[in-house]
């Protein structure tokens, strides 16, 4: 059986490149939101798999991973993830904080910081 670490890092380094696979560890009632961003929850596998789908990078092109904690059913995650949306590569920071219960994501908050290359004017 998968430890949660090993679960949550399922979903990360799955996301954008294997969509089928990221969201075989979520439950279906799954709870995610990026605070500071000021939107409500997105509650349910579906509804993040339509969200991401609309308004997510179409491909991961670099992701690192910084540290990983694991204690009780929290997991946290911090690292960069370079993605690309419409032929714009953009660059951003993360700490991920999960909560895994019976080996499935059931919340996710992700803190995330675009970085300011993203604004620079680039000819």
């Amino acid at each position: 059986m998968m430890d949660n670490k090993q679960i949550a890092k399922q979903f990360f380094e799955n996301l954008f490149v294997d969509n089928d696979k990221a969201y075989e560890v979520l439950t279906e009632e799954v709870v995610v939101n990026w605070p500071g961003f000021g939107m409500d929850d997105i509650v349910g596998k579906e509804n993040l798999r339509k969200f991401l789908d609309e308004g997510g990078p179409e491909k991961v092109l670099d992701l690192k991973i910084n540290n990983i904690l694991s204690e009780g059913d929290t997991v946290i995650a911090d690292g960069s993830i370079v993605t690309e949306r419409e032929g714009k590569r953009e660059t951003s920071h993360f700490a991920d904080v999960y909560k895994v219960k019976d080996g499935k994501i059931v919340s996710l908050n992700s803190y995330m910081v675009f970085d300011k290359s993203n604004n620079e004017i680039k000819n």
